[in-house]
C-alpha cells in the first residue's frame, strides 16, 4: 500500500506559489537534487502477448486479479519517487483513462503522476529522445517498465548510486539485478545476457546479450579491461528486470546517438564499448528479495504462481492492492473474494484465486489457477494451472489446462484447451472442440503487416467465433523466434539460452540416462505415463521451490510449508519430496564447489547445517533413512567431486540426527541397491574411510 498521507516522499517540497528567500535557496536546490523521478514505459515495443494486446495494453492485463501496472506503481511508492511520468504509445487512451480514475491521481497519492504521449515512438530509444526534447528530466530517475513485480527496499540501492555519483559524475546508471539459478522459473527462457562485473566496485565493464544457442560461441573482452580491473566476474545468473537508476544525462545520450534503440544491447553495450564517452555503469545485485518482470507468457505464469504462493510478500492477493478488492486468505494458498458461489460438490485445490461474483457448479475442479470476477463455470469442468479472466464462461465438461481465457470468452460444452492455448477477448470456442497446445485465438479477422489470421473452423468449431492468430516472420521482427519457442505458458526447452554453468571449464553435470522405475507396476501404460508426468512436474516445481528458498534465504518453516503444499496438491509420496530436496541441496553444494567459492567439506556444512533440517519433516522411520541415503548417493553420481559430497553429507546428516548409525551400516553392507551400477559403486569410494572413523570413535568412547 502507498505511504499514508502526511509521510509522502514529496511532502517536504516547496509548495507552489510560495516565494523562497535568499536564506533557503540552497535548501531548495538540495531538495531538487534529492528528488527521485520515475519514467514508466507502458509499451515495451514487442508482440509477445498478442493477440491479447491487440485490444488492451500489456500494462493493464490482469496479474493475479490486479492490473499489471499497479504492481509497478506500488514499487515506485515504496521507492520514494516524487514524480512519475508514464510514457504511452499503444492504447494510450486506455492508459490515460485508467490512471485518471485510479488512486494514484488522488491528492493522497505519494507521488505526482503525469502521462506523456509518444505515439510515434517505436522503441525505448525513441521514447527517451522524446523525453529529452520535452526537458522533463531534471534529476536522477528510475527507468522501469510497466510490468514489474518487486518488493526490494530501495533506500540502500539509491544511497549507493548517489554516493557513486558524488564521487564520479561519469557514473550515469545503476542496474538492479536479481541473482537467480539458471532454471529459475521467473527467468525468461528465450533471452539471456552476460554481465562482466568488477567484484570490488560492482562496475559493469562488459555486457552482451545472447538469445539462442546458435549465438553461444563465447564472448570477446578488450584486453585493456584486465589492466584496469584486477578481479572480474563473468555472470549469467541474473534476472534482469530492467530496473535502472539513471542520471539526468541519460536521455541526452540517446539524443546524441540515434542508433540507440534498446536500453541494454544498444545503450549499455554502446556506453561500455565507447572510448569517447567515458561514462560508467554499475550493477546492484539483489540476493534476498523478489524482483521479476512479466515479459512473456512464460514469466506471466511464473510470477502469477509466485504471487499466489506468497513469495512476493508483502505483495500478496489478500493485501488487496485495489480499493474494491476483498480477497481473503484460506489454508492451502486459496484466496476468495466476497460473493463467490461454490457448489457443495466442487473442489477448489491449492494455490487458487477466485474473484467476486464467480459461480462454480457441481463436480468441477479448479486447482493452481486464477479465476477472475463474474465468471460462470459449469458442471464437471476441470481447470488446472490456468488463468480465467473476468466475465468468461466455461460450460459443462470442459477441460482447461495451462491456458489463458480472456475477458468475455466462452469455452463451450466438452471443449478442451491444451497446455499453452490462449483464447483472446470475446472468442467463442465451440462444443467439443480441442484447441491445440500453444494455439492463439482472436476475434479479429483483419490482418495487418505483422499479423496473419485464418478462419479455421477446426480451431473454434462450426458454432464458434474466432480466428487463429499467427506471427508472420519478417526480417525486422526480433520477437519471432521467441514467440514461436515460447508461444504459450508451456515453454519449448530446446531454445533455452545458456546458463551460468555454460562457462564452467569442468565437464557437464547432466544426469546419466537410466531406466525409470515405475511407482505402480500393475498400472496400464497410459496410467503409468500420466503418473510419471505428474511426478516429473512435481519434481521440477519442488526443486525450484527449494532453490528459491535457498537463494532468497527464506525461513526454513516457509520452505517446508511450500513443499507440503506442493506434495498435497500433486498427491505424491515423501520419496518424491526427498528426491526434489536432495536435488536442490546437492545442486547448491555442487555450485559452491565448482565456482571455487568453498571446498567440498565447507560447502556441505554451509548448505546442510542450514537446510538439512528439512528432512526432519520428510524422514520418519528406518526405511526412509535408507531411501534418503540411496537418493543422495544417486544424485552424487552426476556431480563433480560427488564422492566427497556424499561423504561429507552423510557425516553432516549423522551429526544432525537425521541419519542413524545402524541404518547407515545397513545401507552400506546389506542393501543391494547401493551397488546397482558402476556409478553408484564409484561414488561411494570414500565412505569406508568414514565408517572406519566412526568405528574408531566408538571404540575410543567405550574405552573412556
Amino acid at each position: 500500500m502507498p505511504p499514508k498521507k502526511g509521510s509522502q516522499p514529496g511532502a517536504n517540497k516547496p509548495k507552489a506559489g510560495k516565494k523562497a528567500g535568499p536564506a533557503n535557496t540552497s535548501n531548495e536546490d538540495t531538495d531538487q537534487d534529492q528528488r527521485l523521478q520515475a519514467i514508466v514505459l507502458s509499451d515495451v515495443y514487442q508482440n509477445r502477448f498478442r493477440p491479447l494486446t491487440l485490444e488492451k495494453p500489456r500494462c493493464l492485463l490482469p496479474l493475479a486479479g490486479t492490473p499489471l501496472i499497479e504492481y509497478t506503481f506500488e514499487f515506485l511508492a515504496l521507492a520514494g519517487v516524487s514524480d512519475v511520468y508514464v510514457v504511452c504509445c499503444s492504447h494510450a487512451d486506455q492508459i490515460q483513462e485508467y490512471i485518471a480514475n485510479s488512486r494514484w491521481s488522488l491528492p493522497s497519492s505519494p507521488f505526482r503522476i503525469e502521462t506523456i504521449l509518444s505515439p510515434e515512438s517505436m522503441s525505448v530509444g525513441d521514447a527517451m529522445r522524446d523525453l529529452d526534447a520535452k526537458g522533463l528530466i531534471t534529476s536522477d530517475f528510475l527507468l522501469v517498465s510497466g510490468d514489474i513485480v518487486c518488493n526490494v527496499p530501495f533506500d540502500q540501492v539509491l544511497a549507493e548510486h548517489r554516493k557513486r555519483r558524488q564521487a564520479d559524475k561519469n557514473a550515469i546508471m545503476t542496474m538492479v539485478l536479481r541473482e537467480a539459478s539458471p532454471l529459475h522459473r521467473t527467468r525468461a527462457r528465450a533471452e539471456s545476457a552476460i554481465f562482466v562485473l568488477d567484484e570490488a566496485t560492482s562496475q559493469c565493464v562488459h555486457y552482451e546479450e545472447i538469445k539462442t544457442r546458435k549465438q553461444m560461441k563465447g564472448i570477446s573482452l578488450d584486453p585493456e579491461i584486465f589492466k584496469s580491473h584486477a578481479d572480474l566476474a563473468v555472470r549469467n545468473d541474473f534476472i534482469d528486470c530492467h530496473i535502472d537508476i539513471c542520471s539526468a544525462d541519460v536521455p541526452a545520450l540517446f539524443t546524441e546517438n540515434f542508433d540507440y534503440n534498446h536500453i541494454r544491447k544498444d545503450f549499455v553495450h554502446g556506453i561500455l564499448t565507447s572510448d569517447l564517452l567515458g561514462k560508467t555503469i554499475f550493477a546492484h545485485v539483489i540476493t534476498d528479495n523478489y524482483a521479476a518482470r512479466v515479459r512473456s507468457l512464460q514469466t506471466y505464469d511464473a510470477v502469477s504462481k509466485d504471487i499466489v504462493a506468497r513469495w512476493t510478500y508483502p505483495i500478496t492477493p489478500d493485501g488487496n492492492l485495489m480499493p474494491d478488492q476483498t480477497y481473503q486468505y484460506q489454508r492451502g494458498h486459496v484466496y476468495k473474494e466476497d460473493g463467490v458461489v461454490l457448489a457443495r460438490s466442487c473442489t477448489i485445490g491449492n494455490c487458487t484465486m477466485i474473484g467476486a461474483g464467480t459461480v462454480v457448479d457441481d463436480g468441477t475442479t479448479v486447482e493452481t489457477s486464477v479465476v477472475g470476477r463474474r465468471c460462470r463455470i459449469g458442471k464437471n469442468v476441470r481447470i488446472s494451472g490456468s488463468y480465467i479472466w473476468d466475465d468468461a464462461v466455461i460450460e459443462d465438461n470442459a477441460v482447461i489446462e495451462s491456458a489463458i481465457v480472456a475477458n468475455g470468452a466462452v469455452v463451450a460444452n466438452a471443449a478442451v484447451l491444451e497446455p499453452g492455448a490462449v483464447v483472446s477477448y470475446g472468442v467463442h470456442v465451440g462444443a467439443g472442440v480441442r484447441v491445440e497446445g500453444n494455439m492463439r485465438l482472436t476475434k479479429f479477422d483483419d490482418p495487418d503487416e505483422d499479423v496473419d489470421t485464418a478462419d479455421d473452423a477446426a480451431a473454434v468449431g462450426p458454432d464458434g467465433r474466432g480466428y487463429v492468430y499467427e506471427i508472420s516472420e519478417v526480417e525486422d521482427n526480433e520477437d519471432y523466434e521467441e514467440i514461436v519457442n515460447s508461444s504459450g505458458l508451456v515453454y519449448n526447452m530446446n531454445a533455452l539460452a545458456m546458463s551460468d554453468t555454460s562457462f564452467s571449464s569442468t565437464a557437464s553435470e547432466a544426469p546419466r540416462s537410466r531406466p525409470r522405475r515405475r511407482r505402480y507396476s500393475t498400472a496400464s501404460n497410459n496410467t503409468q505415463a500420466s503418473e510419471d508426468s505428474d511426478e516429473d512436474n512435481f519434481l521440477r516445481e519442488a526443486q525450484a521451490s527449494v532453490e528459491r528458498a535457498i537463494q532468497d534465504n527464506h525461513d526454513i518453516d516457509i520452505a517446508i510449508l511450500e513443499l507440503t503444499t506442493l506434495r498435497m496438491a500433486k498427491n505424491v509420496s515423501f520419496h518424491d519430496v526427498r528426491q526434489a530436496t536432495i536435488a536442490a541441496l546437492v545442486g547448491r553444494i555442487s555450485h559452491l564447489i565448482n565456482s571455487n567459492t568453498l571446498k567440498a567439506g565447507a560447502a556441505v556444512q554451509t548448505v546442510m547445517k542450514r537446510w538439512g533440517k528439512m528432512f526432519e519433516r520428510q524422514v520418519f522411520d528406518n526405511d526412509d533413512q535408507i531411501d534418503l541415503l540411496l537418493l543422495i548417493q544417486r544424485d552424487c553420481t552426476r556431480r563433480m567431486q560427488g564422492s566427497a559430497i556424499l561423504l561429507h553429507t552423510i557425516n553432516c546428516l549423522y551429526d544432525l540426527d537425521i541419519l542413524e548409525e545402524h541404518n547407515i551400516l545397513f545401507w552400506w553392507h546389506k542393501d543391494p541397491r547401493r551397488k546397482e551400477d558402476a556409478d553408484m559403486v564409484k561414488v561411494g569410494e570414500l565412505v569406508p574411510r568414514w565408517l572406519e572413523w566412526l568405528q574408531n570413535a566408538e571404540e575410543e568412547s567405550e574405552s573412556e
